[in-house]
């Protein structure tokens, strides 16, 4: 069931703004560093390169806009008013500790990993607070799916956030003798599962019960994947967490079958949404609609390759599989999301504050030229192709497909802040508007 949506509780539009905003300029950012590195960078998921683009990614770009995105959605489906006072330094706190971090990676210096954790994990941990105390106390009747989904991905970041200021212990105090006993690899692995699949993953999932068929104009999700797809997947999860400790072979054939469930719930998600997609009440295909495809295409792909044997020796296929999960499917989803979003939001505040209302104020799909976030889209999905290809063949390809990542992530800046100045052009029309009235 898809819950109407209440703007009463609206927040300030500075507020998702700063975090929706910044979204693609990070995206670039770890692009730039892919440029800067070229195939280096592809030797394994290990190189400092390859680790400084995936945080400034997943913490930079994804995080940022799932936070940016919650602090709409909460208030306007569940009816709950987050505080927005700490907005602002939660946002400075993300940017800066995740910048941090990057360098850290770039640089191996301690000092700037240490001076990263200062930074992100009281930031994470405030986002976890304030989100969690909501939606304890309050249930919205209608978005009980999208709320379970939330509930559980917020869990899995506490995860994620723990294990990584493990990791990130690690490398800020080298020396420590009780940090060093930690297994780094297992522990690496589990921050990303929980990370990728559980945070952003679970997430994704829940948001999408409200955004897809509102905005694309769809059927809404069948009750049979929403009743406890979510749940479920995320016990998978902690399933697989404790198996990974355990050397024994039935342990290892448990962990086998959780991960090839785990696989299936995620697919059964893709396979939804697509036929979701395919059967939606508007049968133009706008550039968000093909963001979506990319992305859900990307995870349904990215589940067939995690059931694949790996070899230790073989880097391409973590690699193959970090790109399906990472740059298809969560950076195209943030993308077509950032695109249905912001201008929503932008057209929401101006026919509300402008004179004439909805009369004087553009329509939605006229805040971006579609002409423009199609042509992104063409560029968005040349680099995917590029990347997979690069994790083949980097010596060739590693340069040309950052390069493409970087065009598009820079062409969707430019695109959001066109619609920023055609809002505040429009708003600055106000005053005039009033005196002619």
């Amino acid at each position: 069931m898809q819950r109407a949506l209440n703007f009463e509780h609206n927040p300030a539009l500075s507020l998702p703004l700063r975090f929706l905003l910044c979204a693609p300029l990070f995206a670039a950012l770890a692009a730039a560093v892919l440029l800067w590195q070229g195939a280096d960078a592809f030797a394994s998921r290990w190189t400092p390169a390859m680790l400084a683009a995936t945080h400034l990614l997943t913490l930079g770009c994804v995080s940022l806009s799932i936070i940016g995105a919650l602090l709409q959605l909460l208030p306007a489906v569940a009816g709950i008013a987050l505080p927005q006072a700490w907005g602002r330094t939660v946002h400075a706190g993300l940017c800066g500790g995740t910048l941090l971090l990057a360098a850290g990676f770039l640089s191996g210096r301690p000092a700037l990993f240490a001076l990263a954790l200062a930074l992100l994990i009281p930031s994470l941990l405030v986002v976890l607070a304030r989100c969690a105390v909501g939606l304890w106390r309050q249930h919205a009747a209608g978005a009980s799916a999208m709320m379970a989904a939330i509930r559980v991905a917020l869990a899995a970041l506490a995860v994620t956030t723990v294990l990584g200021a493990l990791l990130g212990s690690q490398f800020a105090w080298p020396g420590g003798a009780a940090l060093r006993a930690l297994p780094l690899i297992p522990l690496t692995d589990l921050h990303a599962i929980w990370g990728l699949l559980g945070w952003a993953g679970l997430m994704v999932i829940g948001v999408a019960y409200q955004v897809v068929p509102m905005f694309q104009v769809t059927e809404t999700y069948p009750d049979w994947l929403t009743r406890g797809l979510t749940t479920w997947l995320f016990l998978l999860l902690v399933a697989v967490s404790i198996a990974s400790r355990l050397e024994e072979t039935p342990a290892r054939h448990f962990t086998q079958a959780a991960m090839a469930l785990g696989a299936a719930g995620y697919g059964a998600f893709a396979a939804v949404t697509i036929a979701l997609l395919l059967h939606r009440k508007r049968p133009r295909s706008e550039p968000a609609t093909q963001f979506w495809y990319a992305s859900v295409g990307s995870l349904l792909a990215g589940c067939l390759v995690a059931l694949l044997p790996w070899e230790a020796a073989e880097p391409a296929l973590p690699l193959t599989l970090g790109v399906l999960l990472l740059a298809g499917f969560g950076l195209s989803v943030i993308n077509g999301m950032l695109y249905q979003i912001v201008p929503f939001l932008l057209w929401y505040h101006l026919q509300t504050t402008l004179p004439g209302g909805c009369r004087s104020v553009p329509g939605v799909r006229k805040i971006i030229p579609e002409a423009w976030a199609q042509r992104q889209f063409g560029l968005h999905l040349a680099a995917l192709a590029l990347l997979l290809a690069a994790c083949q063949r980097p010596e060739l390809l590693a340069r040309p497909a950052a390069g493409m990542m970087l065009a598009s992530c820079l062409a969707l800046a430019f695109n959001l802040g066109y619609a920023l100045r055609l809002y505040r052009r429009l708003r600055g029309a106000i005053p005039d508007a009033a005196q002619a009235a």
